[in-house]
């Protein structure tokens, strides 16, 4: 995973770690997030790697530690859309 940061129109900025594939990029941060402000399609920039990426949200749900890793973090994951698809 690689670090990064988002930032949704309408909000502050959040880090966390990216992992990309395809056209989608899954984003995992520990901040605290009101769910139903993630409820409609939400435009933004993730940031990774020195470039940055204009993503919309497709979906958000919170996260559990790795099964026998009970004391680790808890989340939210967000997997975004990328808006100019890879080739």
């Amino acid at each position: 995973m690689t670090d990064a940061t988002l930032t949704l129109k309408d909000m502050p900025p959040l880090t966390g770690t990216v992992e990309t594939g395809g056209d989608y990029v899954r984003f995992r941060t520990q901040a605290d997030l009101d769910q139903s402000t993630l409820g409609d399609p939400l435009e933004g920039v993730v940031e990774m790697d020195g470039h940055r990426e204009e993503v919309v949200l497709e979906s958000a749900h919170p996260y559990r530690p790795t099964p026998g890793l009970e004391d680790g973090p808890e989340g939210v994951e967000l997997t975004l859309r990328r808006r100019k698809p890879s080739a």
